[in-house]
C-alpha cells in the first residue's frame, strides 16, 4: 500500500518536513484521497485513517491550530488538535511538527539551524498582506533567540499567479503595501502572486534570498496532485504543511 504523497524542499533537507498532496489516503469523491480535514464534509473515520497513515509514515506528532486567516503565532511542545485559534505554530521539541492546513493558501515553513526550532505558517491573501510570515520569523527570534539571517524558509504549494484572479482593489493593495512585482491591477483579470509576496516579506524580515526556497507548485493547476478550494468551488479536501524541530 503506497504511503501518503509528500513533497519536500531542498533547503530543509536536514529537517523532517513536507507538504502533503492528495495522494495516498482513503477518502473518496471530492476528498480523494488524502484529505486531512474533518471540517469540510468528509467521513471523519476516513480522515482519521488518513492522519494515522501520515503519523505512521513520518513518526511525528503534529501541533495544529484552528486557522482564522490572521497572524497569531502559538508555541507548542507536544502534538495538539486544532482547537486554539492561530495561523502559525512554533516548536522546539524534537519529534513534534509545527503544522498548518491549506488548499490554495500558501504554507511557509521556517527553520532555525542554531536552535533547531521551527515554525509553520498559513498565509492566505489576508495572512500574507497582514504579515503572517514575518510574524512567524519574529516568534522564532523572541522565543528561541533566532537570527533572521540564519533562518531557512520554504514557500510551499499554493494557488499561483497563473490562477489567483482577484479584484482590482485587492491587487492594488498588494502592489502598494507589499510591492509592485506581487500584483497586476487591471479592470478585468487582476492577478496576485502570493509566492512572490511572501518571499518579499520574508526578505524584509531579514532572511537572505539564498535561504528562501519557493516550490512553485500551483494547487489550482495541478488537479490530480492537489486540492484547490477555488478550483473546486469549496468542495474539496485539505493538505497540511509540517516541519519538526531537531535537537
Amino acid at each position: 500500500m503506497p504511503g501518503p504523497g509528500i513533497l519536500a524542499a531542498r533547503l530543509l533537507g536536514a529537517y523532517r518536513h513536507g507538504f502533503t498532496t492528495r495522494e495516498g489516503g482513503v477518502s473518496r469523491g471530492a476528498y480523494a484521497t488524502l484529505n486531512l480535514s474533518t471540517s469540510v464534509g468528509d467521513d471523519p473515520a476516513r480522515v482519521r485513517e488518513n492522519w494515522d497513515r501520515l503519523r505512521a509514515s513520518t513518526g511525528l506528532a503534529f501541533a495544529r491550530v484552528r486557522q482564522v486567516h490572521g497572524c497569531r503565532v502559538v508555541g507548542a511542545e507536544a502534538g495538539t488538535d486544532p482547537v486554539e485559534e492561530a495561523d502559525a505554530v512554533t516548536t522546539s521539541t524534537p519529534g513534534v511538527a509545527a503544522c498548518v492546513s491549506v488548499a490554495d493558501c500558501v504554507p511557509v515553513l521556517l527553520a532555525d539551524p542554531r536552535s533547531g526550532a521551527v515554525a509553520a505558517v498559513h498565509a492566505g491573501w489576508r495572512g500574507t498582506i497582514g504579515g503572517a510570515a514575518p510574524a512567524g520569523v519574529q516568534a522564532l527570534v523572541e522565543r528561541y533567540g533566532a537570527r533572521p539571517g540564519d533562518l531557512l524558509a520554504a514557500i510551499g504549494p499554493g494557488i499561483g499567479p497563473c490562477c489567483f484572479e482577484v479584484s482590482r482593489d485587492l491587487a492594488a493593495r498588494f502592489r502598494d503595501e507589499v510591492g509592485p512585482v506581487t500584483a497586476t491591477p487591471r479592470d478585468q483579470g487582476s492577478r496576485v502572486d502570493l509566492w512572490r509576496a511572501n518571499e518579499l516579506l520574508l526578505r524584509r524580515a531579514g532572511l537572505r534570498p539564498a535561504r528562501i526556497e519557493t516550490l512553485g507548485r500551483c494547487t489550482s493547476c495541478e488537479e490530480r496532485t492537489f486540492f484547490s478550494h477555488r478550483r473546486d468551488d469549496g468542495l474539496t479536501g485539505r493538505h497540511v504543511a509540517f516541519i519538526a524541530a531537531v535537537s
